[in-house]
């Protein structure tokens, strides 16, 4: 009876034991955001969504601050018909994982202002600690013909031209990992950016408060002759950086990965890449994601 005991117990203790994830949750969520003259009416549309998801976020787990800004819009009578909360990824208590229903989007003019009214469902899952506070700048360096290396300091930009050079300046507070993409709004196709070729797919690991400029000869590790370039064959067009980070490192264990030490930049479906945040976000609960929505004209 003894040895039997012991045996259990011998087996017991080489078990693995697993954290358990927190369970996601169904959300909705639905907000009308007033678009700035200052926007292009797609970074408007990707405005409204995140905060539509967010205030579906606030909604069922809370928020860690109560607000950023409100902005209510009046009819003729002078009565109040929406309130807009605006909420920043680092001001709610939870994190969205995939979309359970295709978002809705719809433009309408109130008062002589551009409105977009967003309707998103999908899961979401309670934070137990707030994100880290990340600086992700996209730069440009101005297009030269063809040069390999910059020869001048990038500035902050969202908006380039065809052929301008091009860089993603980071930041973080604490040590991670992090991936950089690039996605199409044409069509639908994600980039892979960072980590670069021959790194067996492997986010990048990155120092705490260090600052990075990927993307072009600037960075030691980059392994690529020549700067890289935006480019459009239309009069204008509209790009998605997306930053994944985690505290964790991660595999880039998409379905086209068996390419990632060939290709520049391996061509992802956006249904796959999503499947893959989705698979990521759930086995690690310090993955975020950031989204930066960049212009390129002709």
């Amino acid at each position: 009876m003894k040895k039997l005991l012991l045996a259990i117990l011998t087996i017991l203790l080489f078990i693995p034991i697993y954290a358990q994830q927190p369970k996601s949750k169904n959300v909705c969520g639905e907000i009308d955001y007033v678009v700035p003259e200052t926007q292009t009416l797609a970074e408007a549309k990707q405005t409204a969504l995140t905060q539509a998801r967010l205030q579906a976020i606030a909604d069922e787990f809370g928020t860690i601050v109560s607000q950023t800004s409100t902005v209510a819009i009046h009819n003729a009578n002078e009565k109040s018909n929406t309130t807009f909360n605006s909420f920043s990824e680092n001001d709610v208590r939870g994190i969205w994982i995939e979309d359970t229903k295709e978002p809705s989007l719809s433009v309408i003019y109130q008062n002589e202002m551009m409105v977009i009214h967003a309707k998103v469902c999908g899961k979401a899952r309670e934070l137990k600690n707030n994100p880290v506070e990340l600086e992700v700048k996209t730069l440009s360096y101005g297009n030269y013909n063809n040069k390999q290396h910059p020869d001048r300091p990038g500035y902050e930009t969202t908006q380039f031209k065809n052929g301008d050079f091009y860089g993603v300046r980071f930041r973080t507070p604490v040590k991670g990992y992090v991936a950089l993409f690039l996605r199409d709004e044409n069509t639908g196709i994600v980039y892979t950016q960072l980590p670069y070729e021959g790194t067996n797919g492997y986010a990048r690991e990155v120092k705490s408060n260090q600052a990075y400029v990927f993307m072009n000869n600037q960075d030691p590790e980059y392994t690529y002759g020549s700067s890289s370039i935006l480019t459009t064959d239309r009069k204008m067009e509209h790009n998605t950086l997306i930053v994944v980070f985690s505290k964790k490192e991660f595999h880039l264990s998409l379905p086209d990965s068996e390419h990632a030490v060939k290709e520049r930049f391996p061509e992802i479906e956006l249904s796959k890449f999503q499947k893959w945040i989705h698979s990521l976000r759930n086995f690690d609960e310090t993955v975020q994601v950031e989204e930066i929505v960049i212009t390129i004209m002709k």
